[in-house]
Protein backbone atom coordinates (compact mmCIF):
# COMPACT_ATOMS: atom_id res chain seq x y z
CA UNK A 1 0.00 0.00 0.00
CA UNK A 2 3.00 2.28 0.53
CA UNK A 3 4.66 1.47 -2.62
CA UNK A 4 1.49 2.51 -4.38
CA UNK A 5 0.95 6.27 -2.49
CA UNK A 6 4.33 7.36 -3.18
CA UNK A 7 4.22 6.16 -6.68
CA UNK A 8 0.89 7.85 -6.99
CA UNK A 9 2.58 11.11 -5.48
CA UNK A 10 5.83 10.69 -7.88
CA UNK A 11 3.33 10.10 -11.22
CA UNK A 12 1.11 13.44 -9.84
CA UNK A 13 3.73 15.26 -9.88
CA UNK A 14 5.22 14.46 -13.24
CA UNK A 15 2.64 14.60 -14.88
CA UNK A 16 1.49 17.81 -13.15
CA UNK A 17 4.99 19.38 -13.87
CA UNK A 18 4.53 18.12 -17.72
CA UNK A 19 1.41 19.77 -17.84
CA UNK A 20 2.45 22.96 -16.38
CA UNK A 21 5.44 23.25 -18.58
CA UNK A 22 3.38 22.78 -21.82
CA UNK A 23 0.53 24.90 -20.85
CA UNK A 24 3.31 27.58 -19.85
CA UNK A 25 4.78 27.24 -23.56
CA UNK A 26 1.95 27.23 -25.41
CA UNK A 27 1.03 31.05 -23.12
CA UNK A 28 3.94 32.40 -24.53
CA UNK A 29 5.92 32.29 -22.07
CA UNK A 30 10.24 32.35 -22.15
CA UNK A 31 12.33 33.44 -19.71
CA UNK A 32 13.32 36.77 -21.47
CA UNK A 33 9.70 37.54 -22.04
CA UNK A 34 7.68 40.05 -19.66
CA UNK A 35 4.08 38.42 -19.53
CA UNK A 36 1.28 38.07 -16.95
CA UNK A 37 1.64 34.41 -15.42
CA UNK A 38 0.44 33.17 -12.11
CA UNK A 39 3.55 33.15 -9.60
CA UNK A 40 2.46 30.03 -8.40
CA UNK A 41 2.41 28.16 -11.76
CA UNK A 42 6.13 29.63 -12.52
CA UNK A 43 7.75 28.78 -9.16
CA UNK A 44 6.15 25.46 -9.66
CA UNK A 45 7.53 25.25 -13.18
CA UNK A 46 11.02 26.19 -12.04
CA UNK A 47 11.14 24.57 -8.80
CA UNK A 48 9.02 21.81 -9.29
CA UNK A 49 12.13 19.26 -9.55
CA UNK A 50 12.43 19.95 -5.69
CA UNK A 51 9.10 18.25 -5.05
CA UNK A 52 10.47 15.01 -6.51
CA UNK A 53 11.40 14.63 -2.53
CA UNK A 54 8.30 14.64 -1.19
CA UNK A 55 7.26 11.20 -2.23
CA UNK A 56 10.86 9.75 -0.67
CA UNK A 57 10.54 11.76 2.76
CA UNK A 58 7.27 10.11 3.35
CA UNK A 59 7.86 7.01 2.38
CA UNK A 60 10.54 7.24 4.60
CA UNK A 61 8.49 8.14 7.59
CA UNK A 62 6.00 5.59 6.73
CA UNK A 63 8.16 2.93 7.23
CA UNK A 64 9.02 4.70 10.28
CA UNK A 65 5.39 4.10 10.87
CA UNK A 66 5.37 0.57 9.92
CA UNK A 67 8.56 -0.38 12.32
CA UNK A 68 7.42 1.71 15.34
CA UNK A 69 4.03 0.30 15.78
CA UNK A 70 2.86 2.56 18.74
CA UNK A 71 -0.51 4.51 18.95
CA UNK A 72 0.63 7.42 17.85
CA UNK A 73 2.79 5.99 14.77
CA UNK A 74 1.10 3.46 13.25
CA UNK A 75 -0.28 2.42 9.40
CA UNK A 76 -3.59 4.35 9.17
CA UNK A 77 -1.76 7.74 10.11
CA UNK A 78 1.10 6.49 6.98
CA UNK A 79 -1.71 6.00 4.84
CA UNK A 80 -3.57 9.03 6.06
CA UNK A 81 -1.00 11.39 5.49
CA UNK A 82 0.00 10.07 2.00
CA UNK A 83 -3.16 10.25 0.56
CA UNK A 84 -3.72 13.58 2.24
CA UNK A 85 -0.13 14.85 0.11
CA UNK A 86 -1.12 12.83 -2.75
CA UNK A 87 -4.43 15.23 -2.41
CA UNK A 88 -2.55 18.39 -2.22
CA UNK A 89 -0.08 17.82 -4.99
CA UNK A 90 -3.16 17.11 -7.51
CA UNK A 91 -5.30 20.21 -6.19
CA UNK A 92 -2.08 22.79 -6.40
CA UNK A 93 -1.59 21.60 -9.99
CA UNK A 94 -4.85 21.72 -11.33
CA UNK A 95 -5.38 25.27 -9.65
CA UNK A 96 -2.05 26.27 -10.99
CA UNK A 97 -3.14 25.38 -14.34
CA UNK A 98 -6.40 25.84 -14.22
CA UNK A 99 -4.98 29.78 -13.70
CA UNK A 100 -4.52 30.13 -17.76
CA UNK A 101 -8.27 29.62 -18.65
Amino acid sequence: MILSIASTQFVFLALGLLALNVLLKAGGYAPNVAGSFSPLALTLAHQGLWLFCVPLVWMGFAMFCLHVRNAIFNEKLARGTGVAITTAIFVVYVYAGSRFF
